[in-house]
């Protein structure tokens, strides 16, 4: 078999504990039988062992001051170890010596210290040592005193695993399985925590949002007034803006208007003067005319006279004719002739006189007409030309105030904003704003910290439910960790109950006996445990108890599954006493013969304490009696 490495005891020292005064308990790796009669101090090297190690469990004392020795203040037990080096390898690393001792003070008031190598430590130190040897005094599979056989019997089957566990090295399978079990524990409890708080965030991010869109309502309506009111601003100059133009453009009309009257005016007034001189002319004229149609008139009179006289006179000769006037009527018919050809001509002369006197009439009436008409064409003008002026002058003042209102205007709509452009006329535009302050009016009680806060709690939802996520998968992958932790430790535990049964079965056989080891409820950490079954003299095997075997049976079979389980165990070191006060003796010989046939494996140490007598112990590398003279223990190396 492979040599443990662990680290087996030299000797145990007692000084002033119990019945011993001062001793020293050699041990041997193998087997150490310690003998002797009742009430010799056997049980007590068994005890001092456990104390030296840390032991909290005391067989036969409630208090360690009650361990001291009587009539002494003050007791030591101390546990020897080898430390010399194995394969070049220390048991014990971190302690450069061939020896290690633990020493334990008992004070009689009660307290006690640890020491180590002479150097005190804690007994915290005390059992990580021990830890390192896979050494747990506690374990009753490490060191069982005495009954405890029938308490490994008894106890709940669920500690009896336990027990089994620490004792073989599974037991920290057992702890990642708790500790997984804690970590999906605290996963769920948090996970759990996460979702009532992401609950209550959710609730409160809901109310908040309710709040955000007001505020957004507000914030859109706030900025809807800021645009409406820089547009109203902007309307009213642009509306006093067209205004204006309007006014340039119509005093730019009348300015051309009263420069085109101007024109007219100046050229009535040529006409006028042109007219007045046309006139003027055409009545000299016209005068001239009267005159001239004067003369010819008087000419034709006098040449019509003169042919009336003349005429008569011929028409007074016709008759004496004949009488020789003829040449002179000839002469007077010629000359009747020329003046009626001259009074033809004076009436032409006088009919073109009248005609040009009546067309220097018509000419000087019209010259008239129109010198009234021009006069009164400068007249108008004239008037337009005031009405004009008046209006010229009563839109520029207007065109001056309505100046001054644009640049007030400009000013104010500056101070709203840049300048935007808009069609709508100011009522329009102020109609809107006065509803969109209706809404304002209707949110004004939305907080600015609004946002701030809606933000926030969404962020806070965020981290939340990015952490459900995380606590989600945490407690997936915790789960899953468990679950694989609790599938290997059951397969550790079915793997070793199936080496062990075999074991087990075997040493039954040779005290006529068979049985079984279960575990049981390993579905449950909590609950898992192990049973032993045995059965006598071809009985069907029966869960081991206190009520169905006999006391020799319980022991018996109890020391067959501790001696089936003893190769697994990692401790270098186990010790038990009187396992064999309930047996025959043919099932303790039986057992003796098992317990040498242990001392095989090498690198472990047994101590086992014995009140009955030796019988076939060839082999047996170290045999201590001890016995008790006046009242003090003594021990005897055995060769």
């Amino acid at each position: 078999m492979h040599r443990n490495s662990g680290a087996l005891i030299k000797e145990i020292i007692l000084e002033n504990f119990m019945s011993y005064e001062y001793a020293r308990i050699p041990f041997k790796p193998g087997l150490n039988i310690v003998c002797g009669p009742n009430g010799a101090g056997k049980s007590s090297i068994l005890l001092g062992l456990a104390v030296g190690l840390g032991q909290t469990y005391t067989e036969r004392s409630r208090r360690l001051s009650d361990l001291i020795r009587r009539g002494k203040d003050l007791g030591r037990v101390s546990v020897v170890f080898d430390n010399s080096p194995h394969e070049g390898k220390r048991p014990i690393g971190s302690i450069n010596s061939d020896t290690l001792v633990l020493s334990r003070y008992l004070n009689r008031d009660g307290t006690y210290w640890h020491e180590a190598n002479s150097r005190t430590i804690t007994k915290g130190e005390v059992l990580r040592l021990l830890g390192r040897l896979s050494i747990n005094p506690d374990n009753m599979l490490i060191i069982m005193h005495q009954n405890m056989i029938d308490v490994f019997g008894a106890i709940d089957a669920r500690e009896r695993l336990k027990l089994v566990e620490e004792a073989v090295g599974l037991r920290d399978y057992r702890e990642q399985i708790l500790e997984a079990r804690e970590k999906l524990s605290h996963t769920l409890s948090e996970e759990e925590s996460v979702r009532t708080m992401l609950e209550k965030a959710q609730e409160t991010l809901r109310y908040w949002e309710g709040e955000y869109n007001r505020f957004l309502k507000k914030r859109e309506f706030g900025g809807r007034k800021r645009r409406l009111e820089l547009e109203y601003a902007w309307s009213k100059y642009i509306r006093q803006e067209e205004a204006v133009n309007n006014l340039r453009s119509k005093l730019d009309g009348l300015r051309a208007e009263l420069k085109g009257i101007e024109r007219n005016l100046e050229e009535s007034s040529r006409r006028e003067v042109n007219l007045g001189s046309e006139i003027k002319e055409l009545e000299f004229e016209l005068d001239g005319a009267y005159r001239e149609l004067i003369v010819h008139e008087r000419a034709g009179a006098e040449a019509g006279a003169e042919a009336k006289l003349i005429d008569e006179f011929n028409r007074s000769l016709e008759p004496i004719a004949e009488a020789g006037l003829k040449e002179l009527l000839k002469h007077l018919k010629a000359e009747l002739k020329e003046a009626r050809q001259r009074l033809e001509e004076v009436k032409g002369r006088a009919e073109e006189a009248r005609s040009a006197l009546v067309k220097l009439k018509g000419d000087t009436e019209r010259a008239r007409e129109s010198y009234i008409n021009a006069r009164v064409r400068t007249a108008v003008l004239g008037l337009r030309r005031e009405l004009l002026e008046h209006d010229v002058s009563a839109l520029q003042s207007d065109l001056r105030r309505a100046g001054r209102e644009l640049s007030q205007l400009e000013e104010e709509a500056k101070k709203v904003g840049a300048r935007v452009e808009t069609e709508r006329k100011p009522a329009e535009v102020l109609d809107e704003l006065r509803l969109v302050n209706v809404h304002l009016a209707s949110l004004a009680d939305v907080s600015p910290d609004v946002e701030r806060m809606y933000l926030s709690y969404k962020g806070v939802l965020k981290e939340l439910e990015t952490k459900a996520e995380i606590t989600a998968a945490n407690r997936k992958r915790a789960l899953e960790e468990l679950e694989l932790r609790k599938k290997l430790w059951e397969d550790k535990i079915n793997k070793l109950l199936r080496e062990v049964r075999v074991s087990y079965v075997e040493i039954l056989k040779r005290v006529n006996a068979d049985g079984d080891i279960r575990a049981i409820d390993t579905h449950d950490i909590d609950e898992a445990g192990l049973e032993l079954l045995v059965g006598f003299r071809g009985s069907e095997p029966l869960v081991l108890d206190a009520y169905t075997q006999s006391g020799g049976e319980r022991t018996t079979s109890i020391m067959c599954f501790l001696l089936a389980l003893q190769q697994r165990i990692q401790s270098p070191i186990r010790a038990i006493d009187e396992f064999d006060v309930h047996m025959d003796p043919r099932n303790r010989e039986a057992m003796m013969r098992e317990i040498l046939e242990l001392m095989k494996v090498e690198g472990t140490q047994y101590i086992v304490i014995t009140p009955g007598q030796l019988v076939n112990i060839e082999g047996v590398p170290n045999v201590i009696t001890v016995q008790n003279t006046a009242g003090a223990s003594r021990v005897k190396v055995v060769a």
